[in-house]
């Protein structure tokens, strides 16, 4: 199977008022990551202070940077023909529709939760936070709030709830996926 493991960080938490400001993707194969891809992007508005402070993403380090406009073709490619898999799938997912529906590419992948999954094969944790979670699944620590970094973290769960109930159970939790 190949999955596409996103997270996005964002001026605030609607897609219609707010824009990307941090890319990160894990490209996987299976359970080997074949290729990372991360950036910075000017969202062409101001980032509320909140997530300034959650994110340590500031108007100044956007500034210049490319817009989604600039990224979104190298996004279409890289995604193409993967399962869309984020740590609260809904958020990530819904950034990215409306960004890339601004440039006129039409993008409605099949898609996976790592907060479901991990709630699913990982029952009675006492937290599902990225953070929480991967403390108690003992996975190495990383910088939490920035693109790249939640994407490894969303990408080693998912590689243990691969191991753990093979790829044929992991298919049936995909949700969206084309009929052939």
């Amino acid at each position: 199977m190949k999955f596409a493991v996103v997270d996005l960080e964002t001026t605030g938490g609607k897609p219609a008022d707010g824009r990307i400001t941090e890319i990160g993707v894990v490209l996987m194969d299976d359970t080997n990551v074949v290729d990372t891809f991360q950036t910075l992007v000017d969202p062409g508005m101001p980032i509320q202070p909140f997530v300034q402070r959650l994110t340590g993403i500031t108007d100044e380090m956007v500034q210049g940077k490319p817009q989604f406009s600039s990224v979104a073709e190298t996004m279409r490619e890289l995604l193409q023909g993967r399962i869309f898999v984020a740590h609260n799938v809904q958020f990530d997912s819904r950034f990215m529709i409306a960004e890339m529906k601004r440039c006129c590419i039409k993008f409605d992948p099949p898609r996976l939760c790592t907060v479901k999954l991990s709630r699913r094969f990982f029952p009675g944790l006492p937290s599902y936070s990225l953070h929480n979670l991967t403390q108690s699944l003992e996975l190495p620590e990383f910088n939490h709030h920035r693109a790249l970094a939640d994407a490894m973290a969303a990408a080693e769960i998912l590689k243990l709830v691969y191991e753990k109930i093979g790829p044929e159970k992991l298919l049936k939790e995909v949700k969206n996926m084309p009929k052939c």
